[in-house]
């Protein structure tokens, strides 16, 4: 048996198994140790992936090379593509999953990597080291110990561990200490890892009770349908498809009935009579919290999800809660649709360890250990692709430094992911963060359409993306162009037919001949709908490779309508990124710089940020005081 790798990776949540996978594929030799290697990859709560923002994480995942993606196209039993009514800026893919399936996937392909080793059990120790003479850190770590005795050796090291680190799970008044339901907490880490410097706080999250399909009286629900026959998906590999059968989702609602049970329960939801203290998301309230903060409201949405593509349990997307069991039946069936509903299993609320990440450097290593590097919750994050993302990123950097080469940063205008980990090692958290677009000051260069052509080149240059994709990339370009120039350069003439056909649609007749560019510009036409009138447009289109004709016309087409707002935010993004490279010496004495304000002075110490740019960012740091440091810096 092996003992001695590159890196080891802790935890084989979503972060966990990207992490462990991408350091693989990179040359490190690398091991992931999880509780459980059945329940690799496990969806705890909402079995579904993407979503507004998070999405587009996905696709950039899969643009670097990384697995989320594929995984979710191939279990996927509904695909939906969310605010199609708005601008391209903010379309979200999303799919409902099959959780099982999803984890047999994951298995499979952490089976398949060569260069990755799996262990089953639990780390309950890091070792550590000083760092040598004129490094940052203070430590260097050099391995883990975990509960069976067996220390394994790395001196990069990938800490995964989601909502484990003394994981307390509430129902009711019922307390279980565990990650999720059915497994132990881990204990021991979070304490040693404060005793050597590390800030820690708790966080908490909760899911909803799971319920058999059987007893939904689904007459009386409203169905929601996934986007049949619709081309996109989280991959960009042109082989990879969705093939189980579809699933629809429904929807129900809650009333006074509901609301009254709940209310009246509340003494003993832990929520509300102090036994839970932590900090829980706002955008994703709980059920209690839902009537407590919305009281003038009489009705709350809820979505009844499929587990899987043959399985009947649902997930009640909108009802989590921490109250007893018995409340929660009460409550739910004085929904009518779930007047005779069953559970397989509660809701719970579950509180859990977490580390400031204003204590990361952006490439997610310590800054207190060397070589110890923390993604996914134990950032202070939800969600599974926003663990993922931060896995992917800590397992590039992680088998990087271990051959000694540099970290990988993504910048904000790059991706969402360089906007989520410059927004936690900057800001820090004060509720679990999850990713909108809104968070992204540059969301017309970060759209998911084009996540390929932003990252693909990084992804292959470094050795995660294959030639395959690679290639896939570039002919997708290739096409994409050669139908933006063939629009730039085609006159289409004003005839009776086509007139007729832009009244048809709802827009201004020619008078004279333009070029096939400024209809496609024109708000009420499409490249598909122009095609059906124009013969030579529909043989250019034909030239393409059929499997992803559709994609690469979306692509062109949102390039020439937004062409122009693309220009101006992509030059915006270049004038602020200049702030990027001007780099704030690591020995700089800021609480000496009486010129910049107590505020400055004492944010600037603690978090020390490595350029002006990310000071620029810190909540509390104003212009005057990035005025004061480039002056300092002779800029």
């Amino acid at each position: 048996m092996k003992f001695e790798f590159d890196v080891i990776v802790v935890g084989g949540g979503h972060a966990g198994c990207e992490a462990a996978v991408a350091a693989a594929r990179l040359g490190a030799s690398t091991l992931l140790i999880t509780k459980d290697m059945n329940r690799v990859g496990q969806m705890s709560c909402n079995p579904a992936i993407g979503g507004i923002a998070k999405g587009q994480i996905v696709r950039e995942i899969d643009a670097m090379g990384g697995e989320m993606g594929i995984i979710a196209d191939r279990t996927a039993v509904q695909f939906r593509m969310l605010n199609r009514s708005k601008g391209p800026a903010v379309w979200s893919p999303r799919v409902q999953s099959d959780r099982a399936k999803y984890i047999d996937a994951w298995r499979e392909v952490l089976d398949s990597v060569s260069g990755l080793s799996l262990f089953q059990d639990s780390v309950v120790e890091f070792e550590f080291e000083d760092a040598p003479e004129g490094s940052s850190h203070s430590l260097q770590i050099t391995g883990v110990k975990t509960s069976l005795g067996v220390v394994f050796k790395a001196r990069q090291v990938v800490l995964t561990a989601g909502t484990f680190l003394n994981g307390l799970m509430h129902f009711g008044t019922v307390q279980i200490e565990g990650g999720r339901i059915s497994e132990d907490a881990a204990k021991g880490l979070t304490e040693q890892l404060v005793s050597v410097g590390f800030r820690a706080d708790r966080m908490k999250t909760g899911t909803p009770a799971r319920i058999d399909g059987r007893t939904i009286r689904f007459e009386l629900a409203e169905e929601q349908q996934g986007d049949v026959g619709d081309f996109h998906k989280f991959s960009f590999l042109p082989g990879v498809r969705r093939t189980l059968r579809n699933r629809s989702c429904w929807i129900v609602h809650t009333n006074p009935e509901v609301h009254k049970i709940l209310n009246d329960n509340l003494a003993d939801s832990p929520l509300y009579n102090g036994q839970i203290r932590s900090i829980g998301p706002r955008y994703c309230p709980s059920i209690e919290t839902k009537i407590v903060t919305f009281a003038d409201k009489d009705s709350h949405q809820l979505f009844l999800e499929p587990e899987g593509e043959t399985t009947e349990e649902y997930y009640i997307n909108g009802f989590s809660s921490s109250l007893p069991w018995q409340v929660q039946m009460e409550a739910l069936r004085h929904v009518p649709a779930l007047e005779n509903v069953q559970f397989y299993r509660p809701g719970y609320a579950i509180e859990y360890d977490f580390f400031d990440p204003t204590q990361l450097t952006h490439d997610l290593q310590t800054r207190l250990v060397g070589g110890l590097y923390f993604a996914g919750q134990v950032n202070g994050t939800t969600g599974y692709e926003e663990a993922a993302a931060q896995g992917l990123m800590a397992g590039i950097n992680a088998a990087r430094r271990s051959r000694g080469e540099e970290g990988i940063v993504l910048g904000r205008e790059q991706a969402y992911i360089g906007v989520l980990i410059d927004d936690l090692v900057t800001k820090g958290v004060d509720e679990p963060y999850r990713m909108f677009t809104s968070r992204a000051e540059y969301r017309i260069l970060l759209r998911q359409d084009d996540a390929d052509m932003r990252l693909t080149p990084l992804g292959y240059e470094i050795g995660l993306a294959t030639r395959e994709r690679y290639d896939a990339m570039q002919s997708k370009r290739a096409q994409r162009d050669a139908l933006i120039a063939f629009c730039e350069s085609y006159l289409v003439k004003g005839t009776e037919e086509m007139n007729a056909f832009l009244v048809e649609n709802g827009t201004t007749p020619l008078s004279a001949s333009v070029r096939l560019v400024e209809l496609v510009k024109r708000p009420q036409l499409s490249i598909t709908a122009l095609a059906c009138s124009l013969s030579r447009l529909a043989k250019e289109i034909g030239r393409m490779e059929e499997e992803r004709r559709e994609e690469i016309v979306e692509s062109a087409e949102i390039l020439i309508k937004y062409g122009g707002y693309i220009l101006r935010e992509r030059e915006l993004a270049e004038k602020q990124s200049r702030l990027e490279y001007v780099r704030i010496p690591e020995s700089m004495d800021f609480e000496g710089l009486t010129a910049l304000s107590t505020e400055a002075r004492q944010k600037l110490a603690r978090q020390r940020p490595a350029t002006i740019g990310q000071a620029s960012r810190i909540p509390g740091i104003s212009p005057a005081d990035i005025n004061v440091l480039l002056l300092l810096l002779n800029r």
